[in-house]
């Protein structure tokens, strides 16, 4: 089974510049907390089921930070890609 892979862009406010951040693996527990926590306290995050290319089912999570004191004025896009596997494996 796959783990969940994070996938982190920040851009600074002010600058035209993305930065990627290398792809990042956590277990299905992890990704959970960090995607629960997120939902008390952020401006959005969206849940979407797909497939991959191989026709594997998938869910996407897809977390936005806005600007605010603790990220430095940046703002920060986090797209976790969760094997729907490993989901019901829990």
């Amino acid at each position: 089974m796959r783990p969940v892979t994070l996938y982190r862009l920040s851009r600074r406010s002010g600058t035209d510049r993305t930065g990627h951040h290398r792809p990042e693996r956590l277990t299905v527990h992890t990704a959970r907390g960090c995607i629960g926590a997120a939902r008390k306290g952020v401006d959005t995050v969206h849940v979407y089921e797909t497939t991959d290319r191989d026709g594997n089912s998938l869910h996407i999570a897809h977390v936005h930070q806005s600007f605010s004191y603790w990220n430095s004025g940046a703002f920060i896009t986090e797209i976790y890609v969760i094997p729907t596997d490993a989901l019901t494996d829990l």
